[in-house]
């Protein structure tokens, strides 16, 4: 451990920003390669994994979690986007389906899970066919696990609650779309 990642933790802990860019700086390059090689990320899911490290540094920093190094900054920020990078990959390699979707659905059968398979397949199918601003919600809800206020955030909304609100439209949109389609070939 070098003797200035204590120093830049040390910084950002009296809140200066500017070490937060040194370590920002610092990594960067170097974990999006780490994460397309280790991970198969893309340039943006990888840069959105270090972002995410690098501010739960700062929380961990600032709110007194981390005083002292027990290894080097790197090692500790690795690590944290080791386990962010994971969790990408592991809900990106799954297809999650709300429960109200699926509970909306007359005639799902948890006994088939070809079937649930299938559905699955056509709902991925119809909010991919949605567009933005519905598609991009959705997956930043319902996929990538973000906050109402980070999904705000990353689309322009005034508030979470503007975010909200759109998302509920967005989802009854969805919903009106797996009923009709499914309430049809139950017929």
């Amino acid at each position: 451990m070098e003797r200035t990642d204590q120093e830049i933790v040390d910084r950002i802990k009296r809140g200066d920003d500017k070490a937060v860019m040194t370590l920002y700086d610092s990594y960067r390059k170097e974990f999006l390669h780490w994460g397309y090689n280790n991970y198969s990320l893309t340039e943006q899911e990888g840069a959105d994994v270090f972002q995410d490290a690098v501010i739960i540094i700062y929380k961990n920093i600032r709110q007194g979690k981390l005083e002292q190094l027990s290894s080097s900054l790197k090692t500790y920020l690795f690590g944290i986007g080791k386990n962010l990078a994971l969790k990408r990959v592991s809900q990106s390699s799954r297809m999650v389906v709300s429960n109200e979707a699926v509970e909306s659905n007359p005639g799902f059968d948890d006994e088939d899970p070809f079937e649930a398979t299938e559905r699955q397949k056509v709902i991925a199918g119809m909010l991919d066919s949605m567009g933005d601003p519905c598609k991009s919600i959705l997956r930043m809800f319902y996929f990538d696990k973000f906050t109402m206020d980070a999904i705000a955030s990353r689309l322009g909304y005034k508030n979470e609650h503007v975010a909200k609100s759109q998302k509920l439209r967005c989802f009854n949109q969805l919903k009106k779309m797996i009923s009709d389609r499914f309430n049809s070939e139950d017929i």
